[in-house]
């Protein structure tokens, strides 16, 4: 399995938890789904596009938390758009609203990605090494610039190992196998948008289990990837 590994980071970021439309706390990284519409815009990719691009059965991702997870809260301006997308022509009190948010801060990740489409994959490639993008890449909201960078000059060759014991560097998936909680360590579970279908509705959700200051999971037994110095589950 061929895998192009970089690192995207940025001052804030935002991805907000769609269990309503109200809610205003952020995951403490980004979704599968968010990965996608990341890498989609850098290709230039537009929008709805890319979905069939990155389903199980044709893409694998993976993702290590690089800094510790910081919050800090924002307030956001929404504008009731319900009786005019004009500003001036919206009437009476009410037409704007404030509304404290959770944002992340100083935030680093490294992703890991997999696709059955070399052509693609080795697009994307050129483009992170000419530290190119089509469309300006963001964490969560365009408010939230990011940077990015390839980790290596080489796309990554690697195959499934299984073995007990095994410290895991990147997040993982729940079912991936038997949790060891080690002391001084901080963990944290979360279930976000794994994949989507063609009308942009959530198919299948994925539940992780992450450390907050991107320390290694142990666990007692799993199949993983070795990238580089990091031990990584994909999904």
């Amino acid at each position: 399995m061929n895998l192009v590994v970089f690192d995207v980071w940025g001052d804030y970021a935002y991805f907000r938890r769609g269990y309503t439309t109200t809610s205003t706390i952020s995951y403490p990284f980004p979704s599968r789904t968010t990965i996608a519409g990341f890498i989609s815009g850098i290709l230039g990719k537009e929008r709805d596009s890319y979905y069939d691009l990155f389903q199980k059965n044709n893409s694998k991702i993976g993702l290590k938390i690089i800094n510790p997870i910081e919050k800090t809260r924002i307030n956001l301006n929404y504008v009731n758009t319900k009786e005019s997308i004009v500003l001036f022509e919206i009437k009476g009190n009410g037409k704007r609203t404030q509304v404290p948010a959770e944002f992340l801060k100083n935030v680093k990740y490294r992703i890991y990605l997999s696709l059955d489409d070399d052509d693609i994959l080795n697009e994307f490639y050129g483009l992170l090494k000419e530290h190119k993008s089509v469309y300006t890449p963001y964490l969560g909201i365009s408010e939230c610039l990011a940077n990015f960078s390839l980790v290596s000059e080489d796309i990554f060759s690697v195959e499934p190992i299984k073995e007990e014991n095994v410290h895991i560097d990147s997040v993982v998936l729940k079912n991936s196998g038997k949790l060891v909680i080690e002391s001084g360590k901080r963990y944290g579970v979360i279930k976000s948008p794994g994949y989507m279908d063609e009308n942009r509705v959530v198919s299948d959700f994925l539940e992780y289990y992450y450390e907050s200051n991107g320390k290694s999971i142990l666990l007692d037994s799993c199949e993983y990837y070795k990238v580089g110095e990091d031990n990584v589950i994909l999904y």
